[in-house]
């Protein structure tokens, strides 16, 4: 019997290279690694390393994978992360592969797109409107009414996201969301999308992520993961994630409704789908959806059948296998995204083994070496590690995540500035 061949398509910057590969290689799937980086380098990258594509001009990076791929077997183009998504539509539908249209990933990758679209759809949405990067905020005063959340199009994981309760605050975050787009990391977003903010009415409530996979347009919802950390801002950078949901039955049904039609609303058919959703007095709100898993390391929380990790039930879905009667393992689990409360060089983590040893704690990864430089919200673009527990109940999950955190203490020096 054949094996059957993907396309992995990964941003440098990823989390989840290690976590495709390994289920990968537990199910003898053959892997091509495409990535953004340089070919001059690509032999520091594992074995598996194929392309070195430009994922700055999408089709570019098209046509030199289409050159490459076409006269080999490919089952299926998986995109790793964000930043892929599009990239994997379009490769699709160039090798005739399942997977969604480009044009609705597209508005998935555009907060402004996917907002008008599920609103014009009949979901629930906030007021909005969005602003030149270039204009003044001052002239966008008269529309706004109190508090807004001001965003990036095109940016992910709270990065750049700032709420505004008067008008002096509105006039600093849009300076500070503008200041943080015209750094070089985006000057290879050739798009007008990179150079506006988002202006929409703060959504008040309770927060969930939802995780699914797609098939034939069928969602199918694999977990719902609480969020007990209130995120009422200036920054929303999301710490604790537990499943399942305490949420009780019938506003679980009313979540998985929402997340199904913002998916027909936005065109995805196929594949995993990651949303972010708020639940207040008036129902549910969408905040987004991606077309890809969950991000980080925030995955290894999620355990399938008989220990199957959510890459590898996802790289089945995608070669054709039916994982319907595959279900997530009993009990409870989380994981907590350790913030970064100031930005600096960090130089010491204390705390790491008796933050190891508290009961329910299942592993705890720092992500960023000593001595790196840390960002955080809104500017920044990671976490400093990732710490995961499983108990019986979600109370039991939250506490012990919760208690393994006191135990940790990161040093950060002020980084040292550059005299130019």
């Amino acid at each position: 019997m054949l094996r059957k061949q993907i396309v992995l398509l990964v941003p440098t910057t990823t989390y989840r290279l290690d976590d495709f590969l390994q289920a990968a290689a537990r199910l003898e799937i053959d892997v091509i690694l495409a990535s953004n980086r340089c070919h001059v380098l690509a032999a520091e990258w594992p074995e598996h390393f194929g392309l070195s594509l430009p994922f700055s001009s999408l089709p570019d990076a098209v046509d030199k994978a289409y050159s490459a791929l076409r006269d080999k077997t490919i089952d299926a183009i998986v995109a790793a992360d964000d930043y892929t998504t599009i990239l994997a539509a379009m490769l699709a539908e160039k090798l005739n592969l399942s997977g969604n249209r480009h044009a609705s990933v597209e508005k998935t990758r555009n907060k402004l797109s996917m907002r008008r679209a599920l609103a014009e759809g009949g979901l629930r949405s906030p007021k909005f409107f969005a602003a030149k990067i270039d204009s003044p905020p001052e002239a966008c005063l008269p529309k706004v009414e109190f508090p807004v959340v001001l965003k990036p199009l095109l940016l992910s994981g709270s990065r750049g996201v700032i709420r505004a309760n008067t008008a002096d605050e509105f006039v600093a975050a849009f300076h500070r969301i503008a200041t943080l787009l015209r750094d070089r990391e985006f000057f290879q977003m050739r798009s007008a999308a990179a150079k506006r903010i988002l202006v929409e009415s703060y959504i008040p409530g309770s927060e969930v992520a939802i995780e699914g996979l797609l098939t034939k347009g069928k969602l199918r919802v694999l977990a719902i993961f609480d969020k007990p950390d209130p995120l009422e801002g200036p920054f929303f950078e999301e710490t604790i994630y537990v499943t399942p949901s305490r949420w009780p039955p019938e506003a679980q049904h009313q979540i998985h409704g929402a997340v199904s039609d913002a998916c027909k609303i936005l065109g995805l058919q196929h594949g995993p789908i990651h949303a972010e959703a708020r639940l207040n007095e008036e129902g549910v709100f969408i905040l987004e959806v991606a077309a890809r898993t969950i991000g980080g390391l925030c995955s290894r929380a999620l355990k399938f059948g008989a220990g199957l990790s959510l890459e590898e039930l996802v790289l089945r879905h995608a070669v054709g296998e039916n994982v319907d009667e595959i279900t997530r393992l009993t009990g409870a689990a989380g994981v907590m995204m350790l913030p970064i409360l100031r930005s600096g060089r960090l130089h010491n983590v204390e705390g790491v083994e008796s933050a190891a040893a508290v009961p329910f704690i299942q592993d705890l990864k720092i992500t960023i070496p000593l001595d790196n430089l840390v960002v955080a919200l809104p500017e920044g673009a990671s976490y400093l590690g990732f710490m995961f527990a499983r108990a019986e109940t979600p109370e039991q999950v939250e506490s012990a995540l919760r208690e393994a955190h006191r135990k940790l203490h990161f040093d950060i020096q002020p980084a040292l500035a550059v005299k130019e």
